[in-house]
């Protein structure tokens, strides 16, 4: 049995480096077509037959990137997943996807374990609230949705200020004064963010924020729920709920339900990312629609960049922020002119 050629063969016999034979095989578009036919003509005539490890050691790269993610069922995270998978097959990339049930320790597990060390890249939606751990992660990394100003990383994050300003001011242009949010913790920029531009659509109209509509708490379905029926049995419930995000509009959805209140007629309600529920009961709830596939995409494209040295030599970290759209149904009463 002869002996069995080498990618360093494949690359000298074409006059090329290794890297650019690895990224022939890979299916990656930065290769001119000439050397492309070149290098493809002569793992032909070798009968070159790749040796996937033999390249990423030789490369230094194993073709890996990965997705971190809070909670992997949220149909948000589903989605930014879906841009990176599709950005990264394009390049010649792999994804796995690693949940943290956002949880620090689990984070730093990821990190830490063979998984973490042995891919090329991250796209990370972090737990961590703390600037050294992000300083510490000794490989590339695109933030995705929480940003960390001081983490010297690159970013991918939305307006969350201007879609909750809009959502808010959308309630009081109907007439609404008494209006409530449901929101999750104030650690992350995704939180502040959108109680700051509730807050100031609030402010802008006169109306005085009331300590009684804010209910903080977890970005789950059960804070959602246990919120609104707090807030709808209170002494002055509110005429109209934000829902902070998608799994919390959920859990308002099925507390009103449970309420037997009608939405768009008893209460108004606009949540925070599309979710199977809102879009499926009558009349459809109005969401803050965030660009969550896209954001995947241009975090990938990010990360790709860096890994290949096509960006800049600037060292200052580079955010991206994507805008938001109200997007108006049926589920927002109209209290002008008796409504």
């Amino acid at each position: 049995m002869g002996q069995k050629i080498t990618i360093k063969e494949v690359a000298k016999q074409a006059n090329v480096s290794v890297a650019t034979v690895s990224r022939v095989l890979n299916g990656r578009d930065r290769v001119s077509k000439e050397t492309k036919e070149k290098v493809l003509k002569v793992v032909k005539e070798l009968n070159y037959v790749p040796n996937t490890t033999a390249v990423s050691m030789i490369t230094k790269q194993t073709q890996m990137l990965a997705v971190v993610v809070p909670d992997i069922e949220n149909p948000f995270y589903t989605a930014v997943i879906k841009g990176a998978v599709s950005v990264a097959r394009q390049e010649g990339y792999y994804v796995f996807v690693f949940s943290t049930n956002d949880n620090v320790k689990e984070e730093s597990i990821f990190f830490e374990s063979a998984q973490g060390r042995n891919v090329d890249g991250v796209i990370l939606v972090g737990a961590h609230k703390e600037e050294a751990f992000y300083k510490s992660i000794n490989k590339p990394v695109v933030l995705v949705d929480r940003y960390i100003e001081e983490s010297g990383l690159d970013g991918v994050v939305i307006n969350n200020f201007r879609g909750a300003y809009d959502a808010t001011t959308h309630f009081i242009e109907n007439g609404h004064r008494n209006i409530a949010v449901i929101i999750g913790p104030q650690d992350f920029n995704d939180g502040t963010e959108r109680y700051w531009g509730y807050e100031q659509a609030l402010k802008d109209h006169n109306i005085e924020p009331v300590n009684e509509y804010y209910k903080e708490g977890d970005w789950t379905e059960k804070h959602g729920y246990e919120s609104t029926f707090e807030l709808m049995n209170g002494s002055n419930p509110p005429s109209a709920i934000l829902g902070a995000n998608n799994m919390i509009c959920q859990g308002a959805i099925k507390a009103l339900r449970d309420l037997k209140l009608e939405i768009g007629k008893d209460i108004s309600l606009i949540g925070f990312d599309e979710n199977d529920i809102a879009e499926f009961v009558e009349p459809r709830v109005s969401v803050v629609k965030r660009p969550t596939h896209e954001m995947g995409v241009h975090a990938t494209e990010i990360l790709i960049q860096k890994l290949t040295k096509k960006e800049s030599t600037s060292t200052v970290p580079k955010k991206v922020t994507l805008g938001c759209e109200l997007l108006k149904f049926g589920s927002v009463r109209n209290l002008r002119n008796g409504g």
